[in-house]
């Protein structure tokens, strides 16, 4: 007792310190000039890019097809809402919650994601984005949501949608190209029916329910995974510096990296939804769950996954509560030297240069940097068969001919979709993030609501940035369409803000 008293009166010292003061005032004046500045008000500025592409004539002509197909179709339903209103099948299905929009939303991502590899096909999240996209796009006709113009996607998601036909005309191999385009033809369908639908706090708080259920679920399959046990594969670990290191699990999709690929873009917003639970014992229970989705991660044994879903937790911890940093930090070193051995040897074969995981990307990256020298500006079409037609003339090593992508994301941009493709993603996703930053630091609330979820999104895109160095992420169909939910989200919680502040 007398120790803390002590403690406490020499804190109440210095804060009351001329030291303490002096500290203060020249934290907050670099903290408002910062605030304040040329740079970061320019930042803040809405896009003028924006606003030419609403008014130019692609913006006009794309509100206008779209306004006319919806008055279109909502004259037909019109037309048959009387014949209609007395039927069996309409009357069931208006007064029915498992067809409810929200909810076949939320269950078809639980099903997506839930859904072993040995049991999914590809087709079926094609035929699951038209279906949702037609659902969506006659409830707005109908006048039971809002008409939200695809023009709300932005000018260079709409670049990046028109690289995907532009590369077509440089592919060597059509067929698979046009297999490949399908599947970026559904992820835009999911972007753009995430973003329109999720209007307001309440339907985002149902889907990060739903988001929240389906990582635990596969965190809970991997965990059965691990004790069934899983064969070690030569082909995702180098055997002779990662010894004792198990079999990598991969829960429900195709190999470990893609489940750490999932795990590192919606861990975050888990988290998010657990830490806004009303009841505290509801809280308490929400928040130890994610120690499972956090153990699977670290049972993957993916050394990207693991930088990546570092850097998420810096960026949530950062926009949470700027004073929980340091202490994080602390205790991420503190809790090193209680690793598990075949985690610290994973993590040291990073710095081993005869990794030969780290040495086969180098390789690859080098052969692909002369690809992109005489392919860059208009791309080499979409596609891995593409991909393996051409790279064999710019390998440096025999044992890389056999590889279909490049390893890397940024680096697969300019090679399958040249400068245009390049230049839009990229232009949308550093504006998303920097849209992301500002209107959470902005926020009244910072720790609840929408606020709270656009900061996990947030955290989400950090962390897959940093994994995009490392790996394709885009190359299983299913983290494809994961990547491009999330950011339909994050629109949706942008434009929710947006509202509510206007």
């Amino acid at each position: 007792m007398l120790a803390n008293s002590v403690i406490g009166k020499l804190y109440s010292f210095w804060l009351c310190s001329a030291i303490f003061g002096a500290l203060r005032g020249v934290y907050r004046f670099f903290a408002n000039a910062w605030a304040n500045s040329a740079f970061v008000r320019a930042l803040g500025r809405p896009s003028r890019a924006e606003r030419a592409y609403a008014g130019s004539v692609i913006g006009r002509a794309i509100n206008a097809v779209w306004g006319a197909l919806t008055r279109l179709c909502a004259r037909v339903m019109r037309a048959l809402a009387v014949p209609a209103g007395g039927s069996v099948i309409v009357r069931w299905c208006s007064g029915s919650r498992v067809l409810d929009f929200e909810f076949l939303l939320g269950a078809y991502f639980f099903v997506m994601f839930c859904a072993p590899h040995s049991m999914w096909s590809n087709s079926y999240a094609l035929l699951a984005a038209a279906g949702l996209f037609g659902l969506y796009f006659l409830m707005a006709a109908a006048g039971t949501r809002e008409s939200v113009s695809p023009l709300a996607l932005g000018f260079p998601f709409l670049l990046f949608v028109l690289a995907c036909p532009l590369s077509l005309i440089f592919t060597t191999d059509m067929g698979d190209s046009l297999r490949v385009m399908l599947f970026f033809i559904a992820a835009f369908l999911f972007a753009y029916v995430f973003m329109a639908d999720m209007a307001d706090a309440k339907r985002l708080g149902r889907l990060m329910r739903w988001i929240y259920f389906t990582v635990l679920a596969t965190a809970l399959y991997a965990f059965y995974q691990r004790a069934v046990g899983v064969e070690v594969s030569a082909s995702l670990t180098d055997l002779s510096l990662n010894s004792g290191v198990p079999g990598r699990v991969y829960s429900t999709l195709d190999n470990a990296n893609n489940y750490a690929e999932f795990l590192v873009l919606f861990t975050p917003l888990s988290a998010a939804w657990a830490m806004q639970r009303e009841n505290p014992t509801a809280r308490f229970f929400a928040c130890c769950g994610l120690a499972l989705p956090l153990l699977a991660l670290v049972m993957t044994y993916s050394r990207s996954g693991w930088l990546s879903i570092a850097a998420a937790a810096a960026v949530f911890v950062y926009y949470y509560d700027k004073r929980l940093v340091p202490p994080a930090v602390v205790l991420a070193i503190l809790a090193l030297p209680f690793l598990p051995d075949s985690i610290m040897t994973r993590l040291l074969t990073i710095f081993n240069p005869a990794d030969s995981s780290a040495s086969f990307r180098i390789l690859v990256w080098q052969g692909v940097l002369g690809l992109l020298a005489d392919f860059g500006l208009t791309g080499i079409g979409m596609g891995p068969y593409t991909f393996a037609n051409i790279f064999p003339l710019y390998a440096v090593n025999e044992h890389t001919t056999a590889v279909v992508h490049s390893q890397m994301l940024y680096l697969e941009l300019p090679l399958e979709w040249g400068l245009v493709g390049f230049v839009g993603m990229m232009w949308l996703m550093l504006r998303h993030v920097k849209d992301c930053a500002f209107a959470v630091s902005r926020a009244a609330c910072p720790r609840r609501g929408v606020p709270l979820a656009q900061t996990a999104c947030l955290a989400g895109f950090c962390g897959i940035a940093v994994l995009s160095v490392f790996e394709y992420i885009w190359y299983y169909p299913r983290i494809l369409f994961a990547f491009f939910i999330l950011l339909g989200v994050s629109m949706a919680a942008l434009r929710t803000r947006r509202a509510g502040q206007e």
